[in-house]
Order: structure tokens, then C-alpha cells, then sequence
């Protein structure tokens, strides 16, 4: 296999190196991690780039069940039509994690869009929690913090162990109606800080949080779910503002960043933000020195496909530096995305080492948050609406 041609069985620690194309191992003691990716055929490796929706709601349906035995998806994510109740997602996630318990030991990322205010993915049993804008507007630290640490106290309470959040952009055109309320504000310190205290907060909570949408979504008019966004400014006003919160962010520990579909021409006039190597290798992972996961943007928005394939931009985006492909509906979407990308390894046009190098992400941010596959238990939501009455500031 290629990691034990590479390596010996003992390899202890795996890491990306700045300046070059290369992968530094230090022979130590046996890395779990590496071990089993050498246990994993190339199936099963590419299953673990991917995130998708699912159709069920009470129950699984059988396209939903072929997508964790067969296809061995990372993991999925929730949109309010996979939400009821607090009882039936506690169900729907206990009915996940047992199929895949007896079909992998590789536990499955299990997400969710839950920032506050209009993008609320709870229950409608469950207070919803203020906007961003609101926190915004309060402008405290702490309260950020303990607004999130409740939130993801309840959503890991629910089973999930990723939430799409904090927003990082900052809102500098009043025209941009896709960010809106769910930006902190137009400054980029108060962005910073109240980003930072809620991805703390998720953080300590046992959740994953994911900081979008690189490199800005802030001064956009267009939405990038029906048409793609293009942005002007040159690279110093970039750094300096559209940057400056995900900068922050990295370096206070943020472990995953969503890349949306966004084209700074001025930066990249060729590929949007997911396809290029310029934002994700050039800028975030040796400028801004990000070592977390990357996952996109849904791949199936119109800001994307209007230009591209879905399946083309899956292989373009892995080649760029993405780590994970979101894939939000659509069961063929799906299978032929993961198809696209095996019969690519296979004709050489992306290498099974760099899959592996992906996958090694992949599975350590899983052990480093202790997804598992255990069940959990029904909530009490009287209990946890009490909380959030307290966040009152």
C-alpha cells in the first residue's frame, strides 16, 4: 500500500509542511490514525470526503442507508426538512449511528447550519437564539461565548458534533441580502472577537465548529446559492478586511473553514474560491497557516454550477486543497461525485496518497473530538429553553 511504502508501521505524527510538498513523520510509537487508513481500500478512503444530505426524517430511507454501507459518507448534514422534533432527531440520530456502527468503525461527522436568528435549524419546540447581528449589537465577549456554549451543549445533546457556524464575514454592502442579520457587523474587530468567543464556546462544548464563508462573503450583492458572486477589491483591501476575522480565528484554533463559491477576480480571475489554489493553498494554508479541515460550500448552488459540473468541481476542489466536498441533496449527485473522484485516483489524475493525506485529516479531527457512534438520549427541553432564557443580556 502506498503509506507502507512510504512509512514504516510505526510512523507516529503526520503533518503538512509550509514550504514544501512534503509529509514529515517522526518515528516514535504506532499511530492509530495511519494504521487504519492502511487498513482502508479506496472506497472507503473516498467515502470519508464527503458530507452530504439525506432524505429521511422518521426513518432512513434506503438511498439514505446505501450512503453509509456502501459509499462509507464522512458524514451528514441536517436541513430542516431531517427535523422535527427533538425526539425524532435524537431517533433519526440513534437509527445513523447504529446502521453505521454495524457497518464501519469509522463514526460519522453529524452537522447541522445552526447559527441563531434566521438560520435555525432546532426544533421549533426549542427558544430560538438571538441573531448575530443582535450579539452584534450587544457587543459583549462573554455573552457571545455562553450564547454558543449553550447552543452547542444542546445540539451535542442532540447528537450532532458539527455546526456550520460562527459566520466570519464582515458586512460592509448594505445590498448583500444572503448575509444580512447572520453577520456580526460591518467592523471587522467586533467580527473578530465575537466569532472568536463563539467558536470557544461551540469549542468547549464538544462541537466542531466551522468558521465561513472564506475568503468573505461580507460585500457581495448576489447570492451565491442562485448565481455567483464577483468581487472587485485588490488583495491588500482583502487582507485587510474580508481576511482579517479568519485570520483571527486560525489563530485562536478554529479547526475547520467552509470555502464558499465566490470569485475575486482581481485575486483569481480563473476559479472561484473553491477551486483555487491561490485562496486555499497560497493564502489560507502558507499565509494564514490554517491547519484545520476545509470543507465547501454546498457543491450543488448555483454559484457554482452555473460554470462547472458538479462531479468536475469535486476533483477540481480535492486539487486545490479542499479536504471535504459538502454535497447538500440529491442521491446521484452523491454517487456519481464519489464515482468521479475513484475513476480519477484510478486514471491518475489525483493521486491516492493525496486522498490519504486528506483522509489523515479527516479521522484525526474525529479522534480529536471523540465522535463516536454511541446513541444518545432524549433531551429535556424544558431544561435547555430555561438556559437560553438566561442568556439575556
Amino acid at each position: 500500500m502506498i503509506f507502507l511504502s512510504l512509512f514504516t508501521i510505526n510512523s507516529c505524527s503526520y503533518n503538512r509542511m509550509m514550504e514544501e510538498d512534503l509529509i514529515q513523520v517522526k518515528v516514535n510509537k504506532p499511530d492509530e490514525i495511519l494504521e487504519k487508513i492502511n487498513s482502508m481500500n479506496l472506497d472507503e478512503k473516498i467515502g470519508q470526503l464527503f458530507i452530504v444530505g439525506f432524505d429521511g426524517e422518521s426513518n432512513l430511507t434506503q438511498e439514505d442507508i446505501l450512503l453509509i454501507n456502501d459509499y462509507k459518507v464522512s458524514g451528514f448534514i441536517f436541513f430542516r426538512r431531517n427535523i422535527q422534533s427533538s425526539d425524532q432527531v435524537v431517533k433519526l440520530i440513534n437509527e445513523i449511528k447504529t446502521i453505521n456502527k454495524n457497518g464501519s468503525n469509522i463514526p460519522m461527522f453529524l452537522s447541522l447550519d445552526q447559527e441563531g436568528g434566521t438560520v435555525t435549524r432546532l426544533p421549533n419546540e426549542i427558544i430560538k437564539f438571538k441573531s448575530a447581528r443582535d450579539i452584534g449589537k450587544i457587543n459583549n465577549e462573554q455573552y457571545a461565548y455562553d450564547t454558543a456554549r449553550v447552543m452547542g451543549e444542546l445540539v451535542h445533546s442532540l447528537g450532532f458534533n458539527m455546526n456550520f457556524a460562527p459566520v466570519l464575514d464582515v458586512y460592509t454592502n448594505p445590498e448583500n441580502t444572503v448575509i444580512g442579520s447572520r453577520a456580526f457587523s460591518s467592523d471587522k474587530e467586533i467580527v473578530s472577537k465575537l466569532a472568536v468567543a463563539t467558536m470557544k464556546g461551540l469549542k468547549d462544548s464538544g462541537v466542531i465548529a466551522v468558521g465561513k464563508h472564506y475568503p468573505g462573503h461580507g460585500d457581495t450583492k448576489e447570492d451565491s446559492h442562485y448565481e455567483l458572486p464577483i468581487v472587485n477589491h485588490d488583495y491588500e483591501r482583502v487582507k485587510d478586511i474580508e481576511l482579517y476575522p479568519f485570520k483571527m480565528a486560525i489563530e485562536n484554533g478554529i479547526d475547520s473553514i467552509l470555502v464558499s463559491h465566490l470569485l475575486y477576480k482581481n485575486i483569481d480571475s480563473e476559479n472561484i474560491a473553491t477551486l483555487s489554489k491561490v485562496f486555499l493553498d497560497d493564502i489560507l494554508m502558507r499565509e494564514l497557516r490554517f491547519r484545520g479541515i476545509v470543507i465547501t460550500d454546498d457543491m450543488i448552488m448555483n454559484g457554482l454550477t452555473k460554470n462547472n459540473s458538479i462531479t468536475e468541481a469535486c476533483l477540481k476542489a480535492l486539487q486545490a486543497g479542499v479536504d471535504i466536498l459538502l454535497i447538500g441533496s440529491g442521491y446521484q449527485n452523491i454517487v456519481d461525485s464519489i464515482n468521479f473522484i475513484k475513476n480519477a485516483v484510478l486514471n491518475g489524475e489525483i493521486s491516492e496518497f493525496e486522498i490519504e493525506k486528506k483522509v489523515y485529516s479527516v479521522l484525526k479531527m474525529k479522534q480529536k473530538y471523540n465522535v463516536n457512534n454511541d446513541n444518545v438520549s432524549k433531551i429535556n427541553v424544558d431544561e435547555f429553553n430555561d438556559k437560553i432564557r438566561n442568556l439575556s443580556y
